[in-house]
Formats: C-alpha cells, structure tokens, sequence
C-alpha cells in the first residue's frame, strides 16, 4: 500500500511540473490618440508638441519605440548594418622639418597583431584622404570616408600610423588626438566604433629593428617622439585592434511599463484612461510603435500596434 501510495504522489508531481503556464492576450489593451491631430490614419504635429497615446486595459509589459534615430521598432533585432566607417583625427607635428613622416593606413585583411603580419600586410594607403599637421600647430583631419575598404558586413578594419625618422636631422614628434571611427548608416545613425579613451589598451605598439622611438597610447592621444639628429633611423606602428564596423546594438525602446514611477491617467468622456507622452522635437514622418505583451516561462503573447506622426 506504501509503494502505491508513493507512485500516485510521483504522478502527481510530474503532471503539475509538465503543465504549461498560459499567459493571457494582450489583445485587450486598446490604444487610442487624440483625434484632433488624426488626418487620413496621420497624426500631425508641431516641434516641441506631446503626442499623447491613450490606454484602456491591461498587459504586463508595454514597449515605445518614438520611430526616431535609435528607437526605431524596424531594426528592433538588427545587429549588424554596412554604413560608411569614417576615420576622423586631429594631428600635431612638432620638431624638426622632415616630411613626409607619418603614414595613415587601413587594410580589411590582418591575420595577426605580430611584427611578420603587420609588415606583410596589404595596407591601403590613406594619408592621402586625411589633412596632416605640417609643424604649425594642430591640424583637424577632417572626415575620412573609408567604405571603400569594406566588402561585406563581416570584414574587420584595422587602422595604423606609421611613422618614419631618418638620421641626420632632428625628427619629428607627432601627437594624435580626437580620434574617434564611426559607421554612419544610411537612416542618419551614427554609431561609435573606437575612440582614444574606450580603447586604450587595444593598440599595438611595434618598434622595426634598432629602432628608439615608440607609439605611447594615452586616453587622450597617441604619442611618438623623434630622435635627435645623431638619432638612428626609426620606424614605428601603432596598429588598433579589429574594428567590425557593422556590428551594432538593436534600437532600444522606452520602457512604459512596469516603470519606475506613475503613468498618467486622463479621464475623457466618463471614461479613464492609463496614459504615455512623447515629445518629437525635429520636423520628421515616424512609426510611433508600441508592443504589448504578456509572458510566462513557457510562452509570450505579443500586440504591436503602430502610429504614422508627421512632425510639421
């Protein structure tokens, strides 16, 4: 009698932990706009006016994507968009007066940070695409369009300044600054890749034979100062780690629900409504995308509902 007993609890428990939890549907949650700004299914605004979303129901969880730069329901789950990477610095030359000492280069193929791999590589020359100091003082690169160097939203990018001192002559010292490469996607977002302060530990320094001067990477700028005129020849890389330029994060939406701190609540024709405002300050045409839903363990139930706004 004990065994069955023990069989029949067994049971019991195996069939409550196979039951599946079932979420309710969102479905029920209505969302519903203010009609003195509805023209033929639009919702017209002024810059700097609030759009009000009113809501009746309930759900769990309710998401707003504004459909501004950024928060752009559309790319929700995109994780990756060729752009155009752009390279922008400020360099400084100072000593002496020789030319031609410091090279810009990109290449999409480097198999290794190591001196064989760096020297090898098949380096695009791009000084030429950039506005260098010429010894009077700091000059902005301007912006350096380097899509060309990109053939698919999986190649990496690697960027090196190479520098070059020859004995006989004071050698330069150069000093680079404001460095910063960003993948400007065709909807106007633009996405940070490197700049000086987040990847200061990912250059590669690399001096090539008796060679005295090196890169010094700072938070703030990339260092290499030149030897006298008795001074041997000096050749030195600073090489930055890979850059996948068209990796990117998802657009993020507002949270409105659960939130931190009360939801507005208007009360229009006897009846109340749970609210959320947004402010759409520059002139635009948006999908105002709000999801709804409502999930457990086991499953998720999910509403979109979506609003054209035209921002006049």
């Amino acid at each position: 009698m004990k065994y069955i007993f023990y069989a029949l609890l067994c049971c019991l428990f195996l069939n409550a932990c196979s039951k599946k939890i079932e979420v309710d549907n969102p479905e029920s949650l209505t969302v519903s706009v203010d009609p003195a700004h509805l023209k033929n299914d639009t919702l017209y605004y002024k810059v700097g006016d609030t759009a009000k979303f009113f809501m009746s129901g309930n759900a769990g969880h309710i998401l707003f994507y504004s459909g501004e730069i950024g928060r752009n329901y559309l790319y929700a789950n995109r994780t990756v968009a060729q752009g155009i990477p752009q390279l922008v610095f400020t360099s400084n030359a100072q000593t002496g007066t020789q030319a031609n000492t410091l090279q810009v280069l990109a290449t999409n193929k480097l198999a290794k940070l190591d001196e064989e791999h760096i020297v090898a590589a098949n380096w695009t020359n791009i000084t030429s695409r950039a506005t260098l100091s010429i010894g009077s003082g700091a000059v902005a690169s301007g912006t350096i369009n380097m899509a060309d160097l990109i053939t698919g939203t999986s190649d990496s990018l690697f960027i090196a300044f190479k520098y070059t001192g020859l004995t006989g002559t004071a050698q330069r010292t150069w000093t680079i600054t404001n460095l910063t490469v960003n993948n400007v996607l065709p909807d106007g977002n633009i996405v940070p890749q490197v700049t000086l302060a987040a990847d200061l530990n990912y250059w590669t320094k690399l001096k090539i034979g008796s060679s005295t001067a090196n890169w010094v990477p700072t938070a703030t700028q990339l260092q290499v100062v030149g030897g006298t005129a008795t001074a041997p020849n000096n050749i030195s890389w600073v090489v930055s780690k890979p850059i996948y330029v068209s990796r990117i994060n998802p657009d993020v939406p507002v949270v409105v629900k659960p939130l931190a701190g009360e939801i507005p609540v208007y009360t229009i024709a006897g009846k109340t409504y749970s609210g959320y405002n947004y402010q759409y300050n520059t002139k635009g045409t948006y999908a105002a995308t709000i999801v709804v839903y409502n999930n457990s363990i086991d499953e998720q139930k999910t509403v979109i509902k979506q609003f054209i706004i035209k921002v006049l």
